[in-house]
């Protein structure tokens, strides 16, 4: 696992005798970490892959078996509400993680927190779980070979609303002056300042520049915010 930040980022989020869901677990790592390092004894792992599940379910020990269940299925569907209950979405888009916890908004309602990591769009999720009363406790960038990911931990409840920069960039590197958002900032503002260019030099009409502009002025918001705190 250590040269897995992402899932370690993922699994620091997670407190300790919970009844943990992987959705999407795919090769199962984070299932298998938290039952061999004690920190859960009761984790079901689905993916809607029987053959994905099938790697899982080759490295699972008689002892592992006792704490690991697995399940072919689409999101939360057929699994059982408990009390102590935790969600893991991760490895996917935003946009498939909003449609799993959409398609059954009262399950995930249910639980003690949702632990959500995505690498494009996130803005939408973050706006779709402030609209759905779910609030962001955690929202931070995780970095793992050569991507960045947003790992967002939220439960349902108050909400807050969401600055622009907040939404585009999560509230916890913000807080912090993060140096990993600071780097990706700078990215962000390049490709976004290049894709405008190209819109207005080539295209023949400007569909586009709204969701440019407004990211580019999401960047311009956390960099005064930083320039006034020092």
């Amino acid at each position: 696992m250590d040269d897995k930040k992402r899932l370690l980022d993922i699994i620091n989020l997670i407190d300790e005798n919970k009844n943990i869901i992987d959705i999407g677990t795919d090769h199962g790592l984070v299932p298998l970490y938290l039952a061999k390092n004690g920190i859960s004894k009761n984790i079901l792992a689905t993916d809607i892959s029987e053959k994905s599940l099938e790697k899982l379910r080759t490295a699972l020990t008689d002892e592992l078996s006792t704490i690991i269940s697995t399940r072919v299925t689409d999101g939360f569907k057929g699994i059982e509400k408990k009390e102590n209950q935790v969600a893991i979405i991760a490895g996917m888009g935003a946009n498939t993680i909003i449609d799993i916890i959409e398609d059954s908004l009262d399950f995930a309602e249910n639980l003690d927190y949702l632990i959500l990591a995505s690498n494009i769009n996130t803005e939408k999720l973050r706006i779709y779980l402030n609209d759905r009363n779910f609030r962001i406790i955690n929202d931070f960038l995780s970095f793992e070979n050569g991507k960045y990911y947003d790992i967002i931990k939220a439960c349902y409840g108050k909400t807050s609303k969401l600055t622009l920069a907040e939404t585009y960039y999560g509230k916890d590197d913000i807080k912090n002056k993060s140096r990993l958002l600071e780097e990706k900032l700078q990215e962000d503002y390049n490709k976004n300042q290049a894709f405008r260019k190209a819109i207005i030099e080539n295209a023949k009409d400007n569909r586009g520049l709204d969701r440019i502009d407004e990211r580019l002025e999401a960047i311009d918001e956390v960099r005064k915010l930083w320039k006034l705190e020092n």
